[in-house]
């Protein structure tokens, strides 16, 4: 199928393109409580295919692209009739020049995890098992599952040269918990990763069925004020996106981001921990590690953050290009080293641990982060409190000088780093 791509684009003399080939195979379970509702396999094989036009207007080069989709179900009349109206689309774009990615054919990679190993059904068993080995509590269960193991083939091959392939593993679990209390209380949550890992899985929903509890005893919203606030797990990594966003070189050709090499991120005099950031192109158990691009672009490990300071961007070889830097590529997963204090040390003081929330979000371009606490614990002293309601906001730029990081480091998909960070004087809107 991709030669007879190939030869099509040629039939159009369309001399640039790119062309991703996916094949996934999934295995998918649908569980009510512990009983198997449903199962079904599928397999899905299809190219992204992108045709670049270049051209010249008053002297200026630019480079104009277009990209569809072809199935393995399309006929070449079908075929030929996409990337005759791709090729037509792309001379109506006008980006700034820039080269694409030139290489050679190279072995394919196989990403390491044990799903490589054996049938696929009986993964998805031992998968049950894990998800289900902590599901004995006298008031809380999981109520419904999804189990989804994906066996990933991706092939890149352009008009430079690039014919690069990899073969990589995804699991996501999505599971809803639930407690009985006064009131009977409903939880979504969802993991993903790359390996079977027993006591990351069970470790997880022992953790979802502990907040659920807690969640069916908090009775009132936190009083309106400023606090000590403690994120944990995704909120964590979701808070250093934007220092990942920020680095990158489309963020700042595009201006959106403001950081410049060897400036302190942080600003000066800061009281809390220094950031140390790291991308890598392979991280254990992430669901996104690659060792290339989807451009083709061979990937090497960066350290984009060091003591605060920024030390390289990072990004894909066309926004490189234009800010005139070595392109790295676009990496996916990043490492955010410990900080100082213990997960305790952070609790000495009063503070409010945020367990989850209905929806945390922050908005990488302008700093401002925010949610509504689906549970809270209010500590003070010996004391703990679980409270719900109420939200929380405020600005990284505004509290990154006085921010901790835990000792304690955790692997969370494609994020390895503290497991909790403290902030300092956050708006709490409650009662």
């Amino acid at each position: 199928m991709l030669d007879n791509i190939i030869s099509i684009l040629k039939e159009f003399d369309i001399s640039r393109y790119k062309i991703i080939e996916k094949k996934v195979i999934s295995e998918e379970m649908f569980f009510i409580k512990k009983q198997l509702d449903m199962n079904r396999n599928k397999e899905v094989h299809k190219f992204n295919v992108v045709v670049y036009v270049d051209f010249e207007e008053n002297g200026e080069k630019f480079k104009g692209d277009s990209s569809i989709e072809v199935y393995t179900t399309m006929s070449d009349e079908e075929i030929r009739k996409a990337i005759n109206d791709a090729s037509y689309a792309a001379k109506f774009v006008k980006n700034k020049y820039y080269p694409l990615v030139s290489g050679i054919k190279e072995d394919t990679i196989t990403i390491p995890s044990k799903f490589n190993e054996e049938d696929p059904i009986k993964w998805m068993i031992r998968l049950k098992d894990s998800l289900y080995k902590n599901d004995n509590k006298e008031d809380g269960s999981i109520n419904s599952s999804e189990i989804f193991l994906n066996k990933i083939f991706t092939r890149i091959v352009n008009s430079e040269g690039v014919d690069v392939s990899y073969i990589s593993n995804s699991s996501e679990i999505e599971f809803i918990t639930n407690w009985k209390g006064e009131e009977e209380v409903e939880l979504y949550n969802m993991m993903s990763f790359s390996d079977y890992d027993e006591a990351y899985i069970e470790n997880k929903v022992e953790k979802a069925l502990k907040i659920s509890e807690y969640k069916a005893k908090a009775k009132e919203e936190p009083s309106t004020g400023s606090y000590n606030v403690i994120l944990k797990g995704d909120n964590v990594k979701e808070m250093m996106t934007y220092y990942y966003t920020q680095a990158n070189v489309k963020s700042v050709y595009n201006k959106i981001g403001k950081f410049k090499i060897g400036d302190k991120i942080q600003g000066e005099n800061v009281k809390g921990d220094l950031l140390n950031i790291t991308l890598t192109k392979e991280l254990e158990n992430s669901p996104v590690s690659s060792p290339y691009d989807e451009d083709g672009f061979q990937l090497s490990n960066i350290k984009i953050i060091e003591d605060g300071k920024l030390a390289n961007y990072y990004g894909d070889v066309r926004n490189s290009y234009y800010l005139n830097v070595n392109p790295t590529g676009t990496l996916r997963n990043y490492i955010v080293e410990g900080g100082s204090k213990s997960i305790e040390e952070m609790k000495s003081e009063s503070c409010i641990i945020v367990e989850a929330f209905s929806d945390f979000q922050m908005n990488s371009l302008t700093g401002d982060f925010g949610g509504e606490i689906r549970l809270a614990l209010y500590v003070e002293g010996d004391k703990m409190t679980p409270v719900t309601g109420g939200s929380i906001s405020g600005n990284i730029k505004h509290v990154q000088g006085e921010m901790y990081l835990s000792s304690e480091i955790e692997t969370n998909g494609n994020f390895f780093g503290p497991k909790a960070m403290l902030l300092k004087n956050i708006s709490v809107a409650g009662r």
